[in-house]
């Protein structure tokens, strides 16, 4: 199988940490995994049995954008001699659209797998800029797919209630054409099944979200100082418009008017980092507000342990892994989107509308030790449903069915009873048409993760070491 990302290996980002453990655990099960992506710099150029690597241009079409360069034609010859039983596309940058068009080309069986909310992404980013970036790719794209062009001139039937309804046709269509070869689209969570149940009628849908495990133990990094008996509020991410992270700093301002003891943590790096510390400076919240990082990944294990409340208001993540990673610290969950399988609303987080007020006031509420761990045992029980082996299993048998080979049905699921998710998922599927899903987004139901009989497991000291979570 061949696997096209489009963010660097490495990478502080989901998809990037994605895309890292599909290399790790579908080679566990069989499964030999040989990944496109781009090198994240103009030198790094590497190709062999495991990875072909290509250089790429920084921010060509919008923040955050690795535009790779390679030839098409180029690509198409050398698959001449060597292609896949399958193609993974993970996202829908130019290296993932090399990946839909060698499929298109050769008929070679493609799973798309959907972790960017393209359609909400819309809302903060311009996207004639994507397309500028993307080139002749997606034209060259309808040259080689029938399909792909009929996709493109179907009326668009899941714009919605976008601000700019061309803007909303023209991702609409995209998108689109980008899936119509797919066999198999897996969705992060069930939030994108409205817009993918429509514009991809003739897919097999999966919703199946990438699996985390626990971060390993670390130290808590000097420049991180908590303020002395402050609530402390933590966010991991990057620091760009779609996190809505200015929310987070006028509730910190608005929770000290009403005598919140609080303290917020931005860990990360983007381009927003800047006018994150100078707006809590304007708020007059300066001392309570730490801007950090980036760190690597492996590094944050002692930054989550040390909070109290991991806050996440964006409202356009497909899955936001960094929830999973604070969930396995045992952390409370302060969030405005419940696509996230740990998330529960009065279960394992609170959700709340993504203003300055609904957060203020939820974090005079997570003052309350007793209810911050209640959460947080609920969170981290969900987390832990949600390992990267259970679900990579999972995503290898869709992989599978797409190939034609055994393994079609899916997997035992010990989270739910005999056949729930199956039956549920296609009850959902129906109502969209032609979509067949099977939902494997809920781990638990509500009562399973929190009856009154969970005990209340202290928190472990920030230097404690990690114990061993089964994950598998």
């Amino acid at each position: 199988m061949w696997v096209f990302a489009d963010l660097p290996l490495g990478q502080a980002a989901g998809p990037s940490y994605m895309v890292e453990s599909w290399q790790r655990e579908l080679r566990l099960l069989g499964l030999e995994p040989r990944t496109f992506a781009p090198a994240g710099g103009i030198g790094g150029h590497r190709r062999d049995d495991e990875q072909v690597i290509f250089r790429s241009l920084h921010d060509v079409g919008y923040p955050g954008d690795h535009h790779a360069r390679y030839s098409v034609l180029g690509e198409l010859l050398r698959a001449r001699k060597d292609r896949p039983d399958v193609v993974v596309v993970s996202t829908l940058g130019r290296v993932g659209v090399l990946g839909i068009i060698l499929a298109a080309f050769y008929s070679i069986p493609l799973v798309m797998v959907v972790s960017t909310d393209t359609t909400g992404a819309t809302a903060y980013y311009n996207p004639l800029r994507a397309v500028w970036s993307g080139g002749v790719k997606p034209l060259l794209l309808l040259t080689v797919s029938a399909r792909a062009r009929r996709a493109f001139l179907r009326r668009p039937t899941a714009t919605g209630d976008q601000p700019d309804r061309r803007a909303g046709r023209l991702v609409d269509r995209t998108t689109a054409a980008l899936h119509a070869d797919a066999r198999e689209v897996v969705l992060l969570s069930r939030k994108g099944l409205p817009t993918y149940g429509a514009l991809c009628p003739d897919a097999h849908v999966t919703v199946l979200p990438t699996g985390i495990d626990r971060l390993p133990a670390a130290p808590v990094p000097s420049e991180l100082v908590w303020r002395p008996g402050a609530l402390r509020m933590l966010y991991v991410g990057r620091f760009a418009p779609e996190k809505n992270l200015p929310v987070l700093l006028h509730s910190v301002r608005r929770a000290v008017d009403q005598g919140v003891d609080v303290h917020l943590a931005l860990v990360g790096g983007g381009p927003l980092r800047e006018r994150l510390a100078v707006e809590a400076e304007r708020l007059g919240v300066a001392d309570r507000v730490t801007v950090i990082g980036p760190y690597p990944r492996g590094e944050l294990g002692g930054v989550y342990a040390s909070a109290d409340v991991f806050a996440f208001p964006s409202v356009v993540d497909t899955q936001a892994y960094v929830l999973n990673e604070a969930a396995h610290e045992r952390l409370a969950l302060l969030v405005s989107d419940t696509a996230n399988g740990v998330v529960e609303d009065g279960v394992s987080a609170l959700v709340v509308p993504p203003d300055l007020a609904s957060y203020a006031q939820a974090l005079g509420t997570l003052r309350d030790r007793a209810l911050r761990e209640r959460l947080g045992a609920a969170a981290q029980l969900r987390a832990r449903q949600l390992g990267e082996g259970q679900q990579c299993a999972r995503l290898a048998d869709v992989i599978r069915r797409a190939a034609g080979g055994p393994g079609g049905d899916p997997v035992d699921d010990p989270t739910r009873g005999p056949a729930d998710g199956l039956a549920a998922g296609r009850t959902a599927g129906a109502a969209l048409g032609a979509s067949d899903v099977w939902d494997a987004a809920v781990p638990l139901a509500a009562a399973d993760l929190w009856d009154g009989t969970v005990p209340s497991v202290a928190r472990r000291p920030v230097d404690a070491v990690s114990e061993a979570v089964p994950t598998r």
